[in-house]
């Protein structure tokens, strides 16, 4: 690689590292539920309960867990100690999106080539910056859900597995064999979408010796893969045995949620206003997947996800400067991934197109599957390498197309209109020519300081200014966090808080570093909102606390209740209620 493609990428590394870092500790500003029961899982592990799969939420993988725990064990218990583990992963996943994209479109051509080598670079680089400043991949790597780990292990396994083919040493080739089985293990221990990587995989691999069968040298490549294949099932079986062996134990726990919100689930239709019973009609089921992937594909150009933990709420996934060409881009993959898969001996070359195509269709699978939330930024995230390398191949493609239909036309009209004697001197560069490639230079740095500014003004200015963003990440439970810690009274204390959310509350007041038998340990009483009226038998010394989603039943709770009154109240930055303390007046005691 030239020395100014590491130039270009250290900037880009720049770029992902300011975008999914700056400002992490305002940024989000809370602690959303989910992200806070990994945080309860974590408190398991303080306490020696070690497990490749905990149970909690529907059942949730653990790896992401244990690199929260090396950040909380380090800097202790709050959103942004989890916050700084999912940026670090997106940093790392549009390093490793240059890294497979680059090696994706080496496949098949002569790497002493040096313009091959260019080009390759080019549309990597060009990859790995529209995935650094993308709104949507920002707004997840800022979020501490597990899903952002798909991304990372998908690209790194496709890389590691694109190397393997292509190494020429028995040595380098069983190397990268291995450690591409131990990466593809490790991501089913991420989450559970990632599972789709199984048949993605194997078309990716399978398809190939189904075309040296047609071309008689499937024992060849038998033979030059098959100790590679030894290392890569070796690591595999290896690293995957651990959590192979507990859903062996725990076999309920292998489907989890995604049985809840599948298209396949009864209890999501209904039939003549009745609830539907036994399996749906194929029918059914079938056009429920097709609308939900025309809605999750119009997400992408039109309006994305509204829910501000996977998404700007309501931008499209992708801006509007690229998405064009990402539509074009993937029209063309398909196709030629297509033609690749019926006439895999004849279009050789076409296999990194059926790897995209795999890529991106396998991974939007699980979206297209469920129905719940759709489109959904989240579920959705394994696709995000794919969607950024088709985008970059697609720009980088119709910029060099217009270029090259640019040099025709000129060159016919100086042959037949001016001087044909100039197109003997190759050295000779048309004045026209040197205005275009000047314009070309402007447009790429317009393109791209758009694309930065997009990015910065959509999360740190708008993101940043809206209420709801921080309501959907619970940033009202951090300072009432907070409080009841200082408070350190839990016969006295009374939260109002429903269960859903109290995992927050439960996880950011447990013992910093898992001393749970703390008399400070989760200090108060946790009542469901619905329920504050009814509490009886309230002495002088208690406390009944509020929080931003129970402000309303304050107001109940204050008509069966007028001896109490307010005794504290937290705003947020935007004049919100967020916490109010109820105690009884001292004239009642």
């Amino acid at each position: 690689m030239q020395k100014k493609h590491k130039i270009i990428l250290a900037a880009i590394i720049f770029l992902a590292i300011f975008f999914r870092f700056y400002q992490i500790s305002q940024l989000p500003g809370g602690l959303f539920p989910d992200e806070a029961a990994n945080g309860l899982d974590i408190n398991q592990m303080q306490q020696g309960h070690l497990q490749p799969f905990y149970e909690r939420g529907n059942g949730r993988e653990a790896l992401f867990f244990y690199m929260l725990w090396g950040s909380v064990e380090a800097f202790g218990k709050g959103p942004w100690q989890h916050h700084i583990v999912s940026s670090l992963i997106g940093a790392l996943s549009v390093i490793l999106c240059f890294m497979a994209a680059r090696r994706i479109f080496l496949i098949g051509e002569d790497e002493a080539d040096e313009q091959k080598q260019d080009r390759a670079a080019h549309i990597a680089l060009l990859s790995a910056f529209l995935m650094a400043v993308s709104t949507w991949h920002i707004v997840l790597s800022r979020t501490a859900f597990r899903a952002v780990t798909i991304p990372l292990f998908s690209a790194l396994t496709f890389y590691l597995m694109i190397r393997a083919f292509q190494a020429i040493k028995v040595k380098q080739r069983l190397l990268w064999s291995f450690l591409a089985g131990a990466s593809f293990a490790l991501g089913f221990y991420t989450y559970i979408a990632y599972r789709i990587m199984v048949p993605a995989v194997a078309a990716a691999v399978l398809w190939p010796l189904f075309a040296a069968i047609k071309e008689k040298i499937f024992f060849e490549q038998i033979k030059r893969f098959f100790w590679p294949g030894i290392f890569f099932a070796t690591a595999f079986i290896a690293v995957i045995f651990p959590l192979a062996k507990y859903f062996y134990e725990h076999p309920g726990s292998f489907v989890g949620r995604a049985g809840q919100v599948s298209v396949f689930n009864p209890e999501l239709y209904t039939y003549n206003g009745e609830q539907l019973h036994g399996k749906p009609p194929i029918g059914i089921v079938l056009q429920a997947m097709l609308e939900v992937g025309k809605t999750q594909l119009a997400g992408f150009f039109v309006q994305g996800d509204l829910n501000w933990r996977s998404n700007i709420s309501g931008m499209p996934f992708l801006s509007v400067l690229y998405s064009p060409f990402f539509g074009f881009g993937l029209l063309l993959v398909t196709f030629f991934g297509a033609w690749y898969f019926f006439a895999p001996s004849k279009r050789k070359s076409f296999w990194k197109y059926f790897l995209l195509a795999v890529w991106f269709w396998g991974m939007l699978l699980p979206v297209v599957t469920t129905a719940e939330g759709i489109p959904h930024g989240l579920r959705a995230i394994g696709v995000i390498p794919a969607v950024f390398i088709i985008s970059a191949w697609a720009l980088y493609g119709f910029s060099g197309w217009f270029m090259r239909m640019h040099r025709k036309i000129w060159d016919y009209a100086m042959f037949h209109y001016k001087d044909p004697s100039w197109l003997k001197n190759h050295s000779y560069e048309p004045p026209q020519m040197v205005v275009v490639n000047a314009a070309l230079k402007i447009v790429v740095v317009v393109f791209v300081a758009a694309l930065v500014s997009q990015a910065y003004f959509a999360y740190f200015v708008e993101a940043a200014n809206s209420p709801e963003n921080f309501y959907y990440f619970r940033s009202d439970l951090v300072p009432v966090s907070r409080y009841l810690t200082q408070r350190c009274n839990k016969e006295h204390t009374y939260l109002i808080l429903d269960k859903f959310s109290v995992q927050t509350t439960d996880y950011l007041t447990s013992d910093p570093k898992g001393n749970f038998a703390n008399p400070c340990n989760v200090p108060y009483v946790q009542v469901d909102p619905e329920d504050s009226w009814r509490l009886k038998n309230l002495a002088g010394e208690d406390q009944v606390v509020f929080t931003q989603s129970s402000m309303f039943d304050a107001k109940k709770f204050k008509l069966y209740h007028p001896d109490f009154r307010l005794v504290l109240e937290f705003r947020n930055k935007f004049g919100q209620s967020i916490m109010a303390v109820y105690e009884k007046s001292q004239k009642n005691n």
